[in-house]
């Protein structure tokens, strides 16, 4: 029998509870949120064991499949970014963000997963894939930054092109320059 190669996603639920001293039932939800996200384990004085939520399991698809999807994610990088370059009048504007993550990349290129339990999901492990081997070939760089939005925890992997790096930084670098006033 043949090996092949297998993308096994297993997904579970945990639950820890927290010892923590606030004057109410929000500050302690608060301070509890606040040391999960850190990773404070020393409040911790209880983890439920985890609950297994999903297993899925699809083969790896091959190399010519994987070489077209890191085209596709390419392209809509660029053009993603070539976007915000030219039309953006202010890069640095809060909205206006300088990489994406693999989810961004499987929403705006549609891509959904089949399968049983998982069809119509989108397909991160996909882009995920795909920016990886971008990455590998030094098409694309990545970097991970800690989640911001409420209830997560961990890091994110962010992506973009050198390029788009390498222009933001010059922009940078420009404004350091200047002068911020003259002597009179």
């Amino acid at each position: 029998m043949d090996q092949k190669r297998f993308e096994v996603e297993i997904t579970f639920r945990q639950t820890l509870r927290f010892a923590v001293d606030a004057g109410n039932r929000k500050l302690a939800e608060r301070e509890a949120m606040q040391r999960w996200k850190s990773g404070d384990d020393a409040a911790v004085v209880g983890s439920e064991c985890c609950e297994l939520v999903a297993v899925h399991t699809q083969p790896v698809p091959c190399d010519d499949k994987c070489l077209r999807d890191a085209h596709e994610a390419y392209r809509y990088l660029r053009d993603r970014e070539l976007v915000i370059e030219m039309l953006d009048e202010d890069q640095f504007n809060p909205t206006v963000h300088d990489a994406v993550s693999a989810e961004d990349v499987a929403i705006h290129l549609n891509w959904r997963r089949r399968g049983e339990g998982v069809e119509g999901q989108i397909d991160i492990p996909r882009a995920a894939r795909a920016l990886d081997r971008l990455c590998g070939e030094r098409r694309v760089i990545c970097f991970t930054r800690t989640r911001m939005r409420l209830g997560e925890k961990g890091e994110i992997r962010l992506y973009c092109t050198p390029q788009h790096l390498a222009m933001l930084s010059s922009m940078i670098m420009d404004e350091e320059l200047e002068p911020v006033g003259t002597a009179a």
